[in-house]
């Protein structure tokens, strides 16, 4: 047998006067109002039983003094909230996008070598490594032997020149 009966309407669960006016499909909760315009709701999932009153700032419906879509119009002696109050739910998105870009950036800053610049003794002078240059190149183009060079900037890696780096080179 089905659930349903003649008796499953507002006029027969209600009490007298009061008039179901929304339904929240979010927290489930039907609310409704009263002869006296006070507003009330449901417990979340039950359409009827236990009510609770939510306010008593609103007019009856009933009232003739009052149009149905007064709520929807905003009182103009009443200041309008600032575009910050409505955006602000997005701030917090807007701040954990921005912290993980600036971890990003940080992370892949951080992974390239940076080359701190050498300071060459009084008996060498300083040159700036550019692309495609090696340690025979430079010795080569500067007219020293490749051991000299060796010798003047030890730990020199000459398989991985840091292009902008700078290397001593011996005074002939």
């Amino acid at each position: 047998m089905s659930r349903w009966s003649q008796y499953d309407t507002d006029e027969e669960r209600l009490p007298e006067g009061m008039q179901r006016i929304g339904y929240d499909a979010d927290t489930q909760t039907y609310t409704f109002r009263d002869v006296h315009g006070d507003i009330w709701e449901s417990a979340p999932g039950n359409q009827y039983g236990q009510l609770y009153r939510v306010n008593t700032t609103l007019p009856s419906y009933d009232d003739d003094t009052h149009d149905a879509t007064e709520p929807l119009h905003p009182n103009p002696n009443e200041p309008r909230p600032s575009w910050r109050h409505e955006m602000m739910p997005l701030l917090n998105w807007f701040l954990l996008v921005s912290l993980f870009l600036i971890f990003i950036f940080w992370f892949i800053g951080g992974a390239t070598k940076r080359v701190e610049p050498i300071a060459c003794g009084d008996h060498s002078s300083p040159y700036n490594i550019q692309s495609g240059d090696n340690c025979w190149a430079i010795a080569e183009q500067h007219g020293v032997s490749l051991e000299s060079l060796l010798h003047e900037n030890p730990g020199i890696d000459c398989d991985k020149l840091a292009i902008g780096g700078t290397l001593c080179i011996p005074r002939a």
